[in-house]
């Protein structure tokens, strides 16, 4: 990753409407490389269309299908905006039991590489705990020229992870 002291400052924005990023896991009703399309940006809330998943909203472009219940994650990625390389942070304001105790971001900014090519990004790392326990960890490399996820990596501690379900890469971009 990239010196953070040398990274830039980048403000929220959705991708532009129309935009179709095609993805290396398959739709499970097409079998083809899902396809998520930009329709709209509501504030915080860029909303896609995915073959997969119909339509949905992902919150600050960090957090998929966030709802009421999840007021301290939402406001934790409001904070985090504008990226900048080095910034972490970090709630614990959780107190359901089918909620995280404490979900922390932590943001870095280098190069990756996927199939549709080689992008500037800013690596997020989301730690999510369950009483003082790492739980479960989802990385995002988020691309400022695309306004976009190219990767998206989420694992469980002491689990194997491979590509497939929800750990995937971008294959391509493209206009409706």
């Amino acid at each position: 990753m990239f010196p953070a002291a040398f990274a830039p400052v980048t403000k929220f924005g959705c991708p532009d409407v129309g935009t179709v990023f095609t993805y290396n896991v398959p739709a499970w009703n097409t079998k083809r490389p899902n396809r998520m399309v930009a329709i709209e940006q509501d504030q915080f809330n860029c909303r896609i269309r995915s073959d997969a998943q119909g339509t949905y909203d992902w919150f600050g472009g960090l957090g998929v299908r966030l709802g009421d219940a999840d007021v301290a994650e939402k406001k934790l990625i409001t904070d985090l905006w504008p990226l900048r390389g080095g910034s972490t942070r970090k709630t614990s304001k959780y107190d359901l039991p089918s909620k995280y105790s404490e979900v922390e971001y932590a943001v870095a900014y280098g190069l990756a590489r996927v199939p549709a090519g080689l992008f500037w990004v800013y690596k997020i790392r989301k730690d999510h705990y369950w009483q003082n326990n790492l739980y479960h960890t989802t990385t995002l490399w988020w691309s400022p020229s695309l306004k976009w996820t190219i990767l998206q990596w989420p694992e469980e501690p002491g689990k194997p992870s491979q590509v497939g379900g929800y750990n995937w890469e971008l294959l391509s971009v493209s206009s409706e």
